[in-house]
């Protein structure tokens, strides 16, 4: 690459140009010229055993098994540029200073702004992060590629390839250096000296392990079982010839890891450094035997950092990654592995960028799957585990890559329902593991119930597996009960957390009865404008300050179309030949109409409650272990009834009229049950969720979808940019409301461009037919997150941007989710219909090459195709009226009546499709 040119990091810094551009059209890795000019750049690294890892320009960042099991220290966003510890390795060439390869030295980093600078650049692979580094003083090219192999073993390789670039032979030692925490995040400020003097450390062979005796903790100390490594190889698998675990003793009195004394005076380790090391902090620091280089030639470093339980030995990662050539083949299977993930779902268009960034959006999937909430510098306040919204959002397109493992995912989730329809919080790693809430604070949030049945619909649908609602589980137990407003004072932990019937046995009911509890609670749980309570917070969880009398407008909607969504699902059940449905005999008081006698009048909200305090009380401690049958008809109407209601209510109670043909729709209620959106002091407040709601979950009419629309753009878009903010500006702190309206305006909720809303409110435009709409809000989308000169952020899709469109929270956001399940199910509009596949393409003409062409490859419940779309008119979605379908050759027959749809049943699908990848080629006329 030319380093002149104006691309890269120094140039992103002033804003123009680019910070990293794709290498090649075939494998989604990208070059970000001098990234270390950018600040908070992070690499997320991962494999499905559980290794957790970040790096940045400067190999920064943390790794970690777990939130208890930290190699290193955690490290947040912001003290990336405050603190020195990294993954150092520093080359001595003799009279030379010290010059570390990735930039961490006092007198690289002095010179950082001088014309003595080192030229950097980075590469970024999926699965796999390089840094490129070059010296003219010092005469040397370093190339530090970083992965975490995917294997069963906790572990991240190092692997340094050092080339002497100078035109003489030189001679060269090699020292790496990388700190180790050994313990709980926790213990970085509370009791960090004290938890120091539990550590042991061990110099091994090839590096140091170090043990923690006691794992610190006040309501009950454990004996630790953890033992951490940093171990190091030469090519051929020759061991270090110098080993420090003493970090006080590499780097001297008065010395720092920038400018360790040991490098700088060429000092040997203190023989004694085990015992300099123990209840001391430790590091994980060796140097190797001096090498003669000539000019051109080259040499190999590989350091491990491990983390294993008591009694495994480190012997087996000799073995897998201890020399360059296993290394290497750990690296070739690490990059083919994640090429195979990502490449699940493929797309070719007319923008092979497009195409190579949505590789980015699939491994964001798995980032998810496997980081959480936590981990990640950005992610500072999480504490491991998975929470309930995000990881049930995550499974929508986790269905497109992963569908077996998707499946197992939502029969284990629905195992974390309590009987009162509220949920834990937290899922843990292990099947049937939950938490109440990470900060052990008693609450519920009232869009928790929500998102289960939307997600099992759209797997009902890819499926057809609707036998999967028949299957029985139990119910999560804990000591909260009625939405967590009471405990039970009859439960004690040794009873277990599982819900119990009267005669002390485990009761089960089916996941369509733990779906039917979800929505029937959130029904009646209203205030007194008859929308659904708020609760301790919707989605937004900032909206946390209203708990008495906050309504969430937003959610009633979701609500609403799940009770439609559950009727369709009931009525595929009778055709299937299910007449009756089996529930819990105290839930018939929620199906209030099947019977006259017990229906009530839903416009009261006083009647509602009452009735589900009357269905709380009966079950807070156990159940009667009854079940009943329930007419599948009769429930369907019920359903039917409640949904009604709810569509109607919103329609005319909360749509506010803001001008001629103007409007949108009001979402909340604070405290003092008082609607947040409308006109406030002659401004219009408005929230982009509240419009985004009513859309997707249809509850918008026609004219009013197109009516929030235009409102959402007018007073929530950004003239200088693309993409919507996710509200307008609270002016005053309004603890009513919560501390969305303490935010600085610009950032987090409060009114940044979030990008989930934005592409959820493309999805929703998408499956209103708003085709126009959707393709200049997608256009928006696209160029706000691959404007990375501004963005500043590797490719990918971060959870907001702040004032100036600089991406924020990076990696871990559902965004990546509804982009895939956005593109592939609306755009190119494949996606499953009770089990057979339909094809309702959307594609804005520019997507198509010059040939009319577009593609994509995915699969479908276990069949591989290769779907394209010929459209040699390039006839705008809206205007389709004539398609035919080709599958392997052979012509199709379409189930659907629709001129711009094309069903084809699941018979026909597996008759047709007998190649390993089917052609299916659908022609636009």
């Amino acid at each position: 690459m030319d380093k002149n040119q104006n691309f890269g990091g120094s140039f992103a810094r002033k804003l123009k140009g680019a910070l990293w551009q794709f290498r090649n059209d075939t494998d989604a890795s990208f070059v970000a010229p001098e990234a270390d000019y950018v600040s908070r750049l992070y690499f997320p690294l991962m494999n499905e055993a559980g290794m957790k890892c970040s790096v940045t320009p400067e190999l920064k960042g943390d790794i970690a098994s777990s939130f208890a099991h930290y190699l290193t220290p955690a490290t947040g966003t912001e003290e990336l540029h405050r603190n020195m510890s990294n993954r150092n390795f520093w080359i001595c060439v003799e009279g030379k200073q010290p010059w570390s390869v990735s930039g961490n030295s006092a007198l690289q980093r002095a010179n950082k702004w001088t014309e003595a600078k080192d030229y950097s650049e980075v590469e970024g692979h999926l699965g796999c992060f390089k840094l490129i580094r070059e010296s003219k003083e010092t005469g040397i090219r370093a190339e530090s590629s970083i992965f975490v192999p995917a294997t069963d073993d906790l572990v991240e390789v190092m692997l340094v390839r050092i080339k002497n670039i100078s035109d003489q032979e030189m001679k060269l030692t090699a020292t790496a250096a990388t700190p180790v925490f050994a313990r709980h995040p926790d213990n970085f400020r509370d009791h960090r000296q004290v938890t120091s003097m539990f550590q042991k450390a061990e110099s091994r062979k090839h590096g140091v392990e170090v043990r923690p005796t006691i794992v610190h903790d006040e309501k009950g100390h454990s004996i630790n079982t953890t033992s951490y490594f940093v171990l190091g190889f030469e090519a051929d698998g020759s061991a270090p010839e110098d080993i420090w675990s003493s970090l006080n003793d590499f780097i001297g009195e008065g010395g720092s890891l920038d400018n360790p004394e040991a490098l700088s005076r060429k000092l040997k380790p203190a023989q004694n450094q085990d015992i300099l090391a123990s209840g001391r902090e430790a590091i994980g620091a060796f140097r190797f035997a001096e090498k003669s280089l000539k000019a051109g030639e080259t040499v190999h470093y590989i350091v491990l950092h491990g983390i294993k339980e008591k009694g495994q030995n480190p012997d087996h990662w000799i073995k897998e990654y201890g020399n360059l050539q296993s290394c290497k083949n750990q690296l070739d299977k690490t990059l083919k592995h994640w090429q195979e993930v990502s490449g699940q779902v493929l797309f070719e268009t007319a923008d092979k960028n497009f195409d190579q960034w949505m590789r980015w959006v699939a491994f964001q999937l798995k980032c998810r799957q496997i980081f959480g909430n936590s981990f990640l510098p950005d992610f500072g306040y999480g504490r491991g585990g998975r929470g309930w919204r995000d990881l049930w959002q995550d499974l929508l397109s986790i269905f497109l890559i992963d569908p077996a493992g998707a499946r197992n995912e939502i029969i284990n989730n629905y195992r974390g329902i309590r009987i009162d329809g509220s949920n834990a919080t937290i899922i843990g790693n292990e099947p049937g593991s939950f938490v109440a809430d990470r900060n052990n604070v008693a609450r519920s949030w009232c869009d928790h119930g929500s998102w289960p049945l939307f997600v099992t619909e759209f797997y009902l649908h890819q499926s057809g597996d609707y036998d999967m609602l028949l299957q029985e589980l139990p119910y999560w137990k804990d000591k909260f009960t009625h939405r967590s407003r009471k405990t039970d004072e009859l439960w004690k932990e040794d009873q277990g957390t599982q819900q119990k019937d009267e005669d002390g046995n485990v009761y089960q009911g089916s996941i369509l009865e733990h779906i039917l509890l979800q929505q029937l609670s959130a029904f009646y749980n209203v205030g007194e404008h008859n929308n659904l309570l708020l609760e301790g917070a919707d989605w937004n969880d900032t909206l946390d300050m209203a708990r008495e009398k906050g309504e969430s407008v937003c959610f009633h909607n979701f609500y609403g179309y799940n009770f439609g969504a559950l009727a369709e699902i009931l009525q595929q059940l009778k055709e299937k030949g299910t007449g009756s449905i089996k529930i819990n005999e105290e839930s018939l008081i929620l199906l209030d109409s099947l019977n006259p006698a017990t229906a009530i009048d839903y416009q009261k909200p006083e009647a509602k409650q009452k009735r589900l305090n009357e269905y709380f009380d009966q079950v807070q401690h156990q159940l009667s272990g009854k079940k009943v049958d329930v007419d599948i008809d009769s429930l369907i109407q019920d359903l039917l009834a409640k949904r009604h209601h709810i569509r109607e209510h919103i329609r005319e109670n909360e749509w506010i009229s803001s001008g001629e043909n103007e409007g949108f729709f009001n979402g909340h209620y604070d405290n003092n049950a008082q609607p947040v959106h409308g006109f406030k002091k002659d401004e219009i407040i408005i929230d982009l969720t509240s419009q985004v709601m009513p859309l997707m979950c249809e509850t918008a009419t026609k004219e009013q979808a197109k009516m929030a629309h235009k409102a959402a753009i007018k007073h929530l878009g950004d003239k200088e940019s693309g993409g919507l903010r996710l509200c307008s500006e609270f002016k005053e702190i309004d603890l009513n409301i919560g501390r969305i309206t303490g935010f600085v305006y610009g950032f987090k909720e409060h009114g940044s461009k979030w990008m989930q809303q934005n592409i959820m409110f493309m999805y929703g435009l998408y499956k209103r037919g708003m085709y126009d709409e959707a393709y200049d809000l997608f256009k928006d989308i696209y160029q706000i997150n691959t404007d990375s000169a501004h963005a500043k952020t590797f490719p990918g899709i971060p959870s907001y941007f702040e004032p100036g469109n600089r991406g924020s929270y990076a990696y871990l956001t559902g965004s990546s989710a509804w982009m895939m399940l956005t593109v592939l199910t609306q755009m190119f509009g494949l996606r499953g219909y009770h089990g057979n596949l339909m094809l309702k393409p959307a594609l804005h003409p520019e997507f198509f090459d010059q040939k009319g062409l577009a593609a994509v490859k995915t699969a479908f419940q276990g069949i591989q195709l290769h779907f394209s779309i010929h459209n040699p008119k390039r006839i705008d979605p809206k205007n389709i009226t004539e398609m035919n379908l080709k599958i392997n050759g052979q012509e199709a027959a379409n189930q659907s009546a629709e001129k711009n749809c094309f069903i084809v049943a699941k018979s026909q699908l597996e008759d047709l499709c007998t190649q390993n990848i089917n052609e299916l080629e659908l022609c636009i006329n």
